[in-house]
């Protein structure tokens, strides 16, 4: 499955659903993965027979219309995502949140989720009426060039 680096412009990996590895790769791409000790994805795999969009966590992943998302920021300004399915928490992952740099006035809502995979992926999978999720997965499935 080829996935378009979140945190780097232009760069592309092949991700393998069984184990959760990643290789470079080159190549029209069918979602997104955050890469750090466990990649952390989100894609469309066109070649599935029903269309489903995909949450993976390593080698743990989710049909997102099974499972609900959630982004919280904690009182030490950590943050946790969640991913729950039929039988509860299916992965409790808390991390730093974010460096965002120096201070920067014009610092808003939209560059806080181009820094964090993890809120831009749990704001595509917790819209009310699933519109995101609808557009993802039509646009993952298609695919697209990494830049």
């Amino acid at each position: 499955m080829l996935l378009r680096d979140y945190d780097r412009h232009g760069r592309t990996w092949a991700l393998d659903p069984a184990t959760g590895l990643l290789s470079p790769a080159s190549g029209r791409c069918h979602g997104f993965v955050h890469v750090a000790d466990e990649a952390a994805a989100l894609y469309a795999d066109p070649s599935d027979a029903v269309p489903v969009l995909w949450l993976q966590y390593g080698r743990r992943r989710w049909d997102c219309a099974a499972v609900t998302v959630r982004q919280s920021v904690a009182p030490d300004g950590s943050r946790r995502f969640t991913v729950r399915d039929a039988r509860g928490a299916a992965l409790e992952l808390r991390y730093p949140a974010p460096d965002p740099g120096p201070f920067d006035p014009a610092y808003d809502w939209i560059d806080a989720e181009a820094d964090d995979f993890f809120l831009w992926a749990a704001g595509r999978l917790t819209d009310a009426d699933a519109s995101s999720r609808t557009t993802l997965l039509a646009h993952f499935r298609a695919g697209f060039l990494p830049d």
